[in-house]
């Protein structure tokens, strides 16, 4: 095979988050930078998109994944459409009519249950995330006796739900990025897409978002406040604006009585 390099990957199209993607004749590539990303990190995203793909989900292809230089590059299939965010910024009218159609699609992710061992525990990632936020210890510790007592469940979570990562095609609505997937609690996925809503500065589609996820899950929207705090500091880390930061803080230092 012939050794791969950055002038053969096509159109530079976006760099985002220490990653570069990459456009040419109906494959996109992702180039992982290997200085934030381990090569087991980009194999197992890789993974997970096949595994999503096997379970009857709208998943891009992965075609081929394979080392690019020191970084790690994953290659997939091109789903030529809108974004469910290109939809709602040409037609800001019809935002709850496109926020409804991502609940459908989030609802039936998480109608599927997995004990499978290709994905890990949500409990386990926030954890994670948790001992890595940068949060004093005190606060660390609240935030993991609060995630220890939440309840545990083995949905499918895509965790990374926002109208960016929809893309509609025809009659059908593809999911894109796949590497945030876990088996875990439905609520705490409702409760990332509602952040992501705030930290892309909609607060009003926020809000249409978690009544609606509310109404039609008939989950009541005091659950999923009250995996905000907790979900909010896997965010906190990498959050850089101060107004987003005191807004990821104010959610984490809600007191919760059990």
């Amino acid at each position: 095979m012939a050794k791969k390099e950055i002038k053969d990957l096509g159109e530079l199209i976006l760099t985002h988050h220490n990653k570069q993607i990459y456009r040419q004749d109906g494959v996109i590539t992702k180039v992982f930078d290997h200085e934030h990303y381990a090569a087991s990190t980009v194999l197992r995203e890789a993974m997970i998109q096949e595994y999503a793909r096997e379970e009857g989900f709208l998943a891009p292809k992965v075609y081929d994944v394979f080392p690019i230089g020191k970084d790690w590059a994953i290659a997939s299939e091109e789903i030529k459409g809108d974004t469910l965010a290109d939809l709602i910024k040409k037609n800001p009218k019809d935002e709850k009519k496109y926020i409804s159609l991502l609940v459908k699609v989030q609802l039936e992710l998480l109608s599927h249950l997995s004990s499978n061992l290709k994905l890990p525990k949500l409990k386990d990632k926030l954890n994670n995330y948790i001992s890595n936020s940068g949060l004093d210890a005190s606060t660390r510790y609240d935030l993991h006796v609060r995630l220890e007592k939440m309840p545990n469940h083995y949905k499918i979570c895509h965790g990374d739900l926002a109208p960016h990562n929809l893309i509609i095609k025809g009659e059908k609505v593809y999911v894109l990025d796949w590497a945030h997937c876990t088996r875990g609690n439905a609520s705490a996925d409702a409760a990332m897409t509602y952040l992501l809503f705030l930290l892309g500065g909609d607060e009003k589609g926020a809000e249409t978002y978690l009544k609606e996820f509310c109404k039609k899950s008939d989950i009541a929207i005091q659950y999923v406040q009250q995996w905000i705090s907790v979900v909010s500091a896997s965010k906190i880390a990498t959050t850089k604006d101060p107004a987003l930061r005191e807004m990821l803080m104010r959610n984490i230092n809600v007191v919760e009585y059990y």
